[in-house]
């Protein structure tokens, strides 16, 4: 059976949500502004007090909050398009044009992901309540597997994923996986230490583990 591109898309945006649910290395607007709607522990959450948190996320997108150098560290993550990131201009624009009726909070903001360290600083920012329990990674109950989560890893993914994400800041997205492992070996050998380049196979279960083409907005999975 034939993906379309939207399809692929959306197929790598559920497996990035679903590995997310477990590793929470990533936080979702959305997931977000659900937790400040239910923060009194009502059994119906508060649609007012879910505007505001969208309305919050957005002003501080909006004032650089979620950037890191100059660079947004906020993933968009939308099937509907193949932008990779949400930039303050981005945002400024779907508001004020309102291109979904609703001042960006349905079609927008709650495809918006930032980095774990950004939420912790938000919730500071907000004087909100430190590392919520629904927001804790889930911890590996096999012994044997948290050793192995302990090992140190031969090449430097996070600093390769964040060499992709600049990468595709600068170049727009990647169109074909055969550029994404290119890519993923030379960033990988200028981060070794020896200067190792890591085979095909390893690339590839890298790029599933740790949500590589993600990063680098690729919009083929061929």
């Amino acid at each position: 059976m034939a993906y379309t591109p939207r399809q692929w898309r959306a197929a790598r945006i559920q497996r990035f949500t679903q590995k997310q649910q477990q590793t929470r290395e990533w936080i979702n607007f959305a997931e977000i502004a659900d937790w400040c709607s239910k923060e009194d522990h009502s059994i119906i959450p508060s649609e007012d007090k879910r505007a505001v948190a969208f309305e919050t996320l957005a002003r501080d997108l909006l004032s650089g909050v979620f950037e890191e150098n100059g660079r947004s560290r906020v993933l968009y993550l939308s099937p509907a398009t193949t932008k990779a990131r949400m930039t303050r201009a981005w945002l400024h624009d779907a508001i004020h044009h309102s291109y979904d009726n609703n001042g960006g909070r349905s079609e927008y903001l709650p495809h918006c992901w930032i980095p774990r360290q950004f939420f912790e600083r938000w919730l500071a920012r907000n004087r909100l309540q430190e590392s919520p329990s629904r927001f804790e990674p889930l911890v590996a109950s096999s012994p044997l597997k948290k050793q192995k989560l302990g090992r140190p890893q031969e090449y430097n993914w996070s600093g390769i994923k964040s060499r992709l994400t600049d990468y595709a800041s600068q170049h727009g997205p990647m169109q074909r996986l055969e550029e994404l492992l290119q890519k993923c070996a030379d960033f990988a050998s200028e981060l070794h230490p020896k200067g190792k380049m890591p085979d095909d196979k390893t690339i590839r279960e890298a790029i599933k583990t740790h949500a590589l083409d993600i990063a680098a907005g690729l919009t083929s999975g061929k």
